[in-house]
């Protein structure tokens, strides 16, 4: 009534929530995966996905679809994924305040990453599931054919720092959907939709917690061993096949 702020302490900051639901509540009740009919799902092995407490889920990335796949996911997993982002969807008109009442967490690829790593770190002492791509961004010409997946550290310093288990994630297939190549997916793509293979992991095994190189390869690998072998093999694309990991135009 004196128009105070309400502040829930159960979720994000920014993140409104009404009769104990928040927008991310609403997803799993609205998206299911029968509402892309453009897109197959072949998921498996989210039991993985531990329902209580901190965990870091590490992805690969290969389409703007992949959030998505993962979201979906990690949804039927029954957890809330709290995603890291570039700042630059943040700023979009529609999308911005959407990822912003998802929980998501802005990343300015530009300036500082300390700032992302805190609230991230924060979110995980909360005990939330923070979904992590550590390839930062979808690989470009050949880059995205090689079978070795590099990633940044931030993945094995979060872990390192909160003792948050890391359960790996690979996606196939999503770059059919959407192919980086074009501004918006292929939603026309009803009558024969491309499949999306998602394989969840178990958590990691073997990591140091000091070395955050040598930590970033053995979770790369994980990711790795989770694609189909066609992922896992070195092979020269066509000219086509370049073209549609390059942005438009």
């Amino acid at each position: 009534l004196r128009r105070w702020p309400v502040v829930h302490l159960d979720a994000p900051p920014g993140v409104p929530k009404l009769l104990g639901a928040e927008p991310l509540d609403l997803v799993r009740l609205c998206l299911p995966r029968r509402a892309f009919p453009y897109a197959r799902f072949d998921v498996a092995g989210i039991e993985h996905v531990p329902r209580r407490g901190p965990v870091i889920v590490a992805a690969n990335h290969r389409s703007y679809f992949d959030v998505v796949a993962v979201g979906l996911t990690v949804l039927e997993a029954g957890r809330h994924p709290r995603g890291l982002a570039k700042k630059e969807l943040f700023d979009a008109p529609l999308i911005g305040p959407l990822m912003a009442a998802a929980g998501s967490i802005r990343v300015d690829r530009q300036g500082d990453p300390s700032a992302a790593l805190a609230e991230a770190e924060q979110a995980l002492h909360a005990g939330e599931c923070l979904v992590v791509m550590p390839q930062g961004t979808i690989p470009q010409g050949e880059a995205f054919f090689d079978p070795h997946l590099s990633g940044k550290t931030g993945v094995a310093r979060l872990a390192a720092a909160t003792g948050a288990p890391v359960v790996p994630l690979g996606v196939w297939g999503s770059e059919a959907v959407w192919p980086r190549s074009s501004r918006l997916p292929r939603v026309a793509n009803v009558a024969h939709p491309p499949t999306v293979r998602v394989r969840v992991g178990p958590p990691v095994r073997g990591l140091t917690g000091g070395d955050a190189r040598a930590d970033t390869e053995v979770i790369m690998g994980a990711i790795a061993d989770l694609l189909p072998p066609e992922g896992r093999l070195p092979r020269i694309p066509t000219a086509e096949e370049l073209a549609r990991t390059m942005p438009p135009g």
